[in-house]
């Protein structure tokens, strides 16, 4: 299902007011990242949002901000604040949240005690509203971002399958060269079809490197075997972890309906109801 944009400008406001408030704790605390980010610890989620509303970044490809990879991570990670509230992100360490707050001696920090219960508390309260919001907002980006990269996978499998076809009656005599190259122009993906092509045009082609080819082609088909797996795998906790977050959200629900705020809550409970039903959530 598509959401309403004026429902999900809505929810784009209220994060950008959670973000503000949760900055000016994690500034004052000195609540940063790991690994030399020394921002804030929520601007690594507000990335995210950030690349969504600058059209910054695709929502197709592998290595965007909004990959499905990504995203999973951001929503596990936010899961953790709500338990860990003056926590950081150790990304070396399994992507697990640290307890510590940055040393006196890094970054400049000069409070390297934890903050008040008082504050931790307003902090966990922050965070949760802020998570509800994300995984409502990423859900249809997370779910186009796997959906895609995963076709694009299916349609190489295919035509490495047409490859191997060719290769093989090429080796067993039933194709000339000129058949086969002519067969590889049903390939669509551009660079194996141009490796295919550049192989048979040479005068000569012995056997074993035609048992070459079809080993690379192997090498390649399990390469993609591996990543179609990993997306389905971030793609599960996305959607398992988003489940999680909304078990308690309708409270978040009614409230934003008490306060008026009618267009958000309208878009979080839609989410709800889509990732209740385990339907796709198309863009």
């Amino acid at each position: 299902m598509a959401f309403d944009p004026a429902e999900q400008a809505a929810i784009i406001e209220l994060m950008n007011g959670k973000y503000q408030s949760i900055l000016a704790i994690e500034s004052a605390w000195n609540i940063r990242l790991a690994e030399g980010d020394m921002r804030p610890r929520i601007e690594h989620f507000h990335d995210a949002v950030r690349a969504l509303t600058s059209g910054s970044a695709s929502m197709h490809e592998k290595h965007s901000r909004l990959s499905v990879e990504q995203l999973a991570y951001d929503l596990g990670a936010l899961r953790q604040v709500a338990d860990r509230p003056a926590g950081s992100i150790n990304r070396a360490t399994e992507k697990s949240l640290a307890t510590a707050l940055v040393k006196q001696n890094e970054a400049g920090a000069s409070i390297p005690k934890l903050p008040p219960q008082g504050i931790r508390a307003d902090l966990v309260s922050l965070y949760r509203d802020y998570t509800v919001f994300f995984a409502a907002l990423f859900a249809q980006v997370a779910e186009r971002n796997y959906q895609t990269r995963a076709d694009a996978i299916d349609e190489s499998v295919g035509d490495i399958g047409l490859v191997e076809q060719v290769l093989a009656q090429l080796i067993a005599g039933k194709m000339t060269p000129e058949q086969a190259m002519h067969e590889m122009m049903h390939v669509e993906r551009d660079d194996l079809r141009e490796r295919i092509q550049a192989l048979l045009a040479r005068k000569k082609l012995s056997a074993g490197e035609k048992q070459e080819a079809l080993a690379m082609l192997g090498g390649i088909e399990r390469g993609l075997d591996k990543e179609k797996k990993a997306i389905e795998q971030s793609h599960l906790t996305y959607t398992t972890g988003q489940l999680a977050v909304y078990e308690g959200a309708k409270d978040i629900v009614k409230r934003m309906a008490s306060q008026g705020l009618n267009l958000a809550g309208r878009f979080v409970d839609n989410a709800i109801r889509a990732a209740q039903r385990g339907k796709g959530r198309d863009v």
